[in-house]
């Protein structure tokens, strides 16, 4: 069993992730921190704790920062000595309990991927953990295995009946390996593509109740931070295409397009919901100014490429519900 720690500056934090993992009840895990070049006192952190696990804590650093977890995450797969990976952020910790809870559930199920639904949240600075989740749907009570339709697989990651995050699941490393999964090298929304991929390649995909993981909400972590909006638009399009080249090499989404169109159509309209608020709300914007931004914004390229894309934003985003306000 190998659990990855991808750090970047988590001086703050990381010594309560590596406590929960110190605390563990099951012994036979190694952890693997990956740091992306910090620049704060993380790795003197991390080498505190070398004497507690000896060898089975491995401390790789990146030759420079990559700007995401997902290269620390890709290099630290490989090396992986356990027959089992997790991925934990240096931020967040587990349970005492995780790992002797779900590493037996994949022994008994043959499984390729673990998928638990629900986590603990906790706000930075605070103790109040509350039971929380992603997922809208497809709960269960007991360990399940998931059918094996992909239809029907594709059709509940659209409705939100998988948690797209890498973290609070387990892989076989082989499975990992052998289908060639690895994180994108995007600086959001990485963890779609990489569970999506297992989602369609998994045999075995085994969903549990057990809440085993504590997620830490900070104002400033990457996925909180306030982004230029029509860096949104660039990274809306970065995850398209790499959905868009991964499902054009599997059989199933080449006999049956219209559910690889389903996908990329749901991952635009969350990605334009979310652009839509990040550029209009407590702004008053007319749209004749938003064209501007765009042509201004693509200058550099041909403004032709992204008419399909800027057409789908005007009438399928949250612009339409906004024109009609601003226009009362």
């Amino acid at each position: 069993m190998t659990v990855i720690v991808p750090m970047y500056n988590a001086e703050k934090y990381i010594a309560q992730c590596l406590s929960s993992l110190a605390e563990q009840t099951f012994k036979n895990f190694e952890v693997i921190v990956v740091d992306d070049c910090s620049t704060d006192n993380s790795v003197a952190e991390v080498q505190k704790f070398i004497p507690q696990f000896q060898d089975k804590l491995i401390l790789k650093s990146m030759k420079k920062n990559s700007g995401t977890p997902s290269l620390p995450r890709n290099t630290a797969i490989p090396l992986a000595r356990g027959k089992y990976i997790t991925f934990l952020d240096s931020d967040d910790f587990l349970t005492k309990t995780a790992l002797e809870e779900i590493v037996p559930i994949a022994e008994e199920t043959n499984a390729d991927v673990i998928h638990a639904a629900h986590f603990f949240s906790l706000q930075d600075g605070t103790n109040n953990a509350v039971a929380s989740t992603f997922q809208r749907r497809d709960f269960v009570n007991a360990p399940t295995l998931e059918t094996f339709d992909i239809a029907e697989r594709v059709t509940k990651f659209i409705g939100y009946g998988f948690v797209w995050w890498g973290c609070n699941k387990l892989f076989r490393k082989d499975f990992l390996i052998e289908n060639n999964i690895k994180f994108p090298p995007i600086n959001a929304y990485e963890d779609l593509i990489f569970a999506f991929q297992c989602v369609v390649y998994a045999k075995n995909y085994v969903r549990v109740p057990n809440i085993l993981y504590f997620y830490r909400r900070r104002s400033d972590s990457l996925s909180q931070v306030a982004r230029d909006p029509f860096d949104i638009i660039e990274n809306t399009m970065q995850v398209a295409a790499a959905l868009d080249n991964f499902m054009d090499g599997v059989e199933f989404f080449k006999q049956n397009p219209i559910y690889k169109h389903a996908l990329l159509d749901w991952h635009l309209q969350e990605r334009l919901n979310i652009f839509c608020k990040s550029l209009y709300e407590g702004n008053n914007i007319p749209p004749f100014t938003v064209d501007m931004l765009f042509r201004q914004k693509f200058s550099s390229t041909d403004f032709r490429e992204y008419l399909a894309f800027v057409s789908y934003f005007f009438y399928n985003g949250n612009l339409s519900k906004i024109v009609t306000r601003q226009n009362d």
